[in-house]
C-alpha cells in the first residue's frame, strides 16, 4: 500500500463532510451502477460538499461538486495537493509519471514534456491519424447495431503507438498492441481498486499476479523501444512523442532518464486510451440520439464549418464526461464549503456532477450543443479534462482524435440508434456508456469528399 494510503486519516464523522449512512460496501456497488445518479442524490441530500465511504479509500472520499468547490480544490495547492492523490494508479502508471509528481517537482517536469503537444506539432500528426481512422472504418460500418467504445479503442491505440512511441515496423506494433491490450484492459485495471491484500502478487492465477506479469510485458517492450531509439541515427528529425521526449532538456541542461521515460509513456498511454475513446463512444452515442442536434453538425461540417463541432464536444464533454474526478490531498487541516477535512485526506473535484447543477446549466439532463454558442461559461462549471496546472497534458492530441473521427465518419455515415440511450457505469477512473455506447451507422448516399473526408 502507498504512503499516500498509509497517510490517510482513519474515519471520524466530525472530521469529515457528511455522508451516507449506507455501510461503505453498499455505497461502492451504488456508485459503480449509477456513479451520476448516486452522487446527485447525496449532493441532494447534504449539498455541494460530501463524503463518499467507497473502496479502496479506509476513510472517506471528499466530493466537490460546484463550480467554487472545484476551483478549490483544482487551483489552491497550498491546501490541496496533487501526486500523491493519484498513488491508487501508480502502480499501473509508475511513481515517476507526471500524473503521480507532486510539487514542486510536477512544474519542472510538465514544462519538458509539454512541447510535443503545442499546436504545431499537433497538426503534423492529422493525416496520420485520418489514415489510421480511414482504416478501421470499414468495421464500424459493417454492423447493424455496434458498440461503438471497442471499436474507438483499438483505434485510440494505435493513434498512440503511432504518434506516441513513434511504431511503424507491423510485427514491432503487433507485439506492442497484443500486450497493452492485455495491460489496459478493464478487468486488469480493475484490481488497482481492489482491497491491498489481493493487489497483491499471490501467484500467476491471482488478479495481483495477472496485473504485474501484463505490466512487465509492456514495461520490457517499452525498456527496448527507449534503448532503440536513443541509438537511432534519425532520432533528432523524427516527430514522434518518444523521439521528442529523448530531446527535451529542462533549464539546466537535464534530460528525461530511462526510468523516467518509461513512467511517462505508460502515463500517456493509460491517459489517453480509455478517455478519448470514451469520449468518441458517448458523442456518437448521444448525436444517434438527438438527431436534430446530430443534422445540424452533419450539415455544418459540409459547408466547412467547425463551430457546431466544438459546441457538440463541449455539450458531450458535459453530460457524459469521460473522466470522473480529479484527485487531491488535502496538505493540512482545512474546510471546504463550510465543512470540515483532516490532513491527507482524498479530495475530489467531482465535475460530473457539477456539470449537472443546474444553476448552472437549465435543463441540465438535456443534450443541447447550442447552449454553447453564446460564449464561455462561468469559471469551473465545465471541466471535463480536469483544471488548472495539472490539467492532462494530452488534451490536444484527444481533441484532435476526436474531431477526427467525427469529421470522418459523418462525412460517410449517419449515427441512428441500435437500442435505447444508454445509462453511465463507473469503470476505474471512467464513466463509461453501459453497453459500449451502440449505434447504427447510416451510409450517407453521396459520402462528402474533400479534407473533412480524409482526401
Amino acid at each position: 500500500m502507498s504512503d499516500a494510503f498509509t497517510l490517510e486519516p482513519p474515519w471520524d464523522p466530525r472530521r469529515f463532510p457528511p455522508t451516507a449512512r449506507a455501510p461503505r460496501a453498499v455505497q461502492t456497488a451504488r456508485m459503480l451502477r449509477d456513479p451520476q445518479g448516486y452522487t446527485r442524490s447525496l449532493r441532494g441530500q447534504f449539498g455541494p460538499v460530501f463524503s463518499l465511504r467507497t473502496f479502496p479509500y479506509r476513510a472517506a472520499l471528499v466530493c466537490a461538486a460546484d463550480a467554487a468547490a472545484n476551483r478549490a480544490v483544482l487551483t489552491d495547492h497550498k491546501r490541496f495537493t496533487g501526486g500523491d492523490a493519484a498513488a491508487l494508479l501508480a502502480p499501473a502508471l509508475g511513481s515517476g509519471s507526471l500524473i503521480c509528481t507532486p510539487p514542486p517537482r510536477h512544474l519542472l517536469h510538465r514544462k519538458l514534456l509539454l512541447p510535443p503537444f503545442h499546436g504545431a506539432r499537433i497538426a503534423c500528426w492529422t493525416q496520420r491519424v485520418r489514415e489510421l481512422v480511414h482504416a478501421g472504418l470499414p468495421e464500424l460500418l459493417s454492423g447493424d447495431g455496434v458498440p461503438v467504445r471497442p471499436w474507438a479503442q483499438r483505434l485510440t491505440l494505435d493513434v498512440i503507438l503511432r504518434v506516441v512511441f513513434g511504431l511503424t515496423d507491423p510485427a514491432r506494433t503487433a507485439m506492442f498492441r497484443n500486450a497493452l491490450n492485455g495491460f489496459v484492459a478493464t478487468g486488469n485495471l480493475a484490481v488497482l481498486f481492489l482491497p491491498g491484500p489481493l493487489r497483491r502478487d499471490l501467484g500467476p492465477l491471482s488478479p495481483g499476479g495477472r496485473f504485474h506479469r501484463l505490466r512487465a510485458a509492456v514495461r520490457d517492450l517499452t525498456r527496448e523501444e527507449i534503448a532503440a531509439r536513443r541509438a537511432a541515427p534519425d532520432r533528432a528529425h523524427r516527430d514522434d512523442v518518444l523521439s521528442l521526449l529523448l530531446g527535451a532538456r529542462d533549464e539546466q541542461g537535464a534530460g528525461l532518464d530511462d526510468v523516467q521515460l518509461l513512467d511517462e509513456l505508460t502515463g500517456l498511454v493509460l491517459a489517453g486510451y480509455e478517455t478519448t475513446a470514451t469520449t468518441i463512444a458517448w458523442t456518437l452515442h448521444l448525436l444517434a440520439h438527438h438527431p436534430a442536434a446530430r443534422d445540424a453538425l452533419v450539415s455544418d461540417l459540409d459547408s466547412g464549418s467547425d463551430l457546431v463541432l466544438a459546441s457538440v464536444l463541449k455539450e458531450s464533454g458535459r453530460l457524459r464526461p469521460a473522466v470522473y474526478n480529479a484527485m487531491r490531498t488535502a496538505a493540512h487541516d482545512t474546510e471546504l464549503g463550510g465543512h470540515p477535512v483532516p490532513r491527507h485526506a482524498f479530495v475530489a473535484a467531482l465535475f460530473p456532477l457539477t456539470h449537472l447543477d443546474p444553476e448552472l446549466w437549465p435543463e441540465p439532463d438535456v443534450f443541447r450543443p447550442e447552449r454553447h454558442l453564446g460564449g464561455d461559461p462561468a469559471p469551473y462549471s465545465l471541466t471535463p479534462f480536469g483544471g488548472g496546472v495539472r490539467r492532462c497534458i494530452g488534451v490536444p492530441l484527444a481533441q484532435l482524435e476526436i474531431e477526427t473521427v467525427l469529421r470522418e465518419i459523418l462525412a460517410t455515415a449517419i449515427p441512428e440508434p441500435a437500442g435505447p440511450p444508454e445509462a453511465a457505469r463507473l469503470v476505474s477512473v471512467t464513466l463509461v456508456p453501459a453497453r459500449g455506447g451502440r449505434i447504427r451507422l447510416r451510409r450517407r448516399r453521396t459520402p462528402v469528399s474533400g479534407p473533412s473526408a480524409g482526401s
